[in-house]
């Protein structure tokens, strides 16, 4: 409990609260190029559009889903040609631009100095970028899987085994992708902070972002779902919502860094 106290009373003593809408502005930007770059890698695999965006839709709320998939079918059906090679530099640049953000905010979670020449942090924040924008894609596997699971269900002879798998399909997609954003995390949180960090230290953090961030984007969706923003907000409420998910993506990550962080210096403290 003290654990927890601690890491509340520094994401606003510290000001966590403006490095996540620093971070959230980035994310957003890099957002539409990464995954029409993610899109046009569905071309490589015997998978559809629709098929992805359905996977991703339950972690999205309804406007802001809407607002993504207009402009990636836009965007799509309009410049087949140089897309990829676009939207790569793009997402690439932009993306950097997210993990550096990111980087400075889980050293100063970590009470790190980035003591290193420009340069070097440079580099580094691009290869960790280039590292994740080829892990990443590795997510377009969980849709080919449920896809795969689904047809092998179609062929199944008994009623009993079809009514079965769609009562559990929706329980294994949250499984799979669970999993991936486990392994994922566990990832980000180990190398994206300057100095070494064991899994252990960092498991803390990525089950809560793993787990928050899942429980954050259920809920969020369901409340969006029930309250009209375009009596507000008019044609740009889909863009507020998008605004709103990712500032709260960033929150969730940081407070995530900062429970590493605390749970790091407990142990030290214990072994003292």
């Amino acid at each position: 409990m003290k654990t927890v106290k601690r890491v509340i009373s520094r994401f606003f003593k510290e000001r966590f609260f403006d490095q996540a809408a620093q971070t959230a502005y980035y994310l957003l930007l890099s957002m539409l190029p990464f995954l029409i770059f993610l899109f046009s890698l569905l071309s490589f695999f015997t998978v559809n559009e629709e098929v992805l965006l359905n996977f991703l839709e339950p972690f999205t709320p309804v406007e802001a889903f809407l607002l993504i998939e207009k402009n990636l079918h836009v965007i799509l059906n309009k410049n087949q040609g140089n897309v990829v090679y676009m939207s790569l530099a793009g997402a690439f640049w932009l993306s950097s631009m997210a993990v550096q953000s990111l980087a400075r905010s889980l050293d100063l979670a970590n009470g790190h100095k980035r003591q290193y020449p420009f340069w070097q942090v440079l580099i580094r924040d691009l290869g960790i970028t280039l590292l994740f924008m080829l892990v990443i894609p590795l997510s377009l596997f969980l849709p080919i899987i449920d896809e795969a699971l689904h047809r092998m269900m179609t062929h199944a002879d008994s009623v009993h085994a079809w009514h079965s798998w769609l009562y559990i399909r929706p329980a294994i997609r949250w499984g799979m992708g669970s999993l991936f954003l486990l392994a994922f995390f566990l990832l980000f949180y180990k190398i994206v902070p300057t100095g070494k960090m064991a899994i252990k230290t960092v498991l803390p953090g990525a089950l809560f972002t793993t787990i928050g961030w899942q429980l954050f984007s259920l809920s969020f969706g369901k409340y969006v779902s029930n309250v009209d923003y375009t009596l507000l907000y008019g044609q740009l409420s889909g863009i507020i919502l998008l605004v709103l998910w990712f500032y709260s993506t960033a929150i969730i990550i940081l407070l995530s860094g900062l429970l590493n962080a605390e749970f790091r210096r407990s142990s030290r403290k214990r072994r003292r």
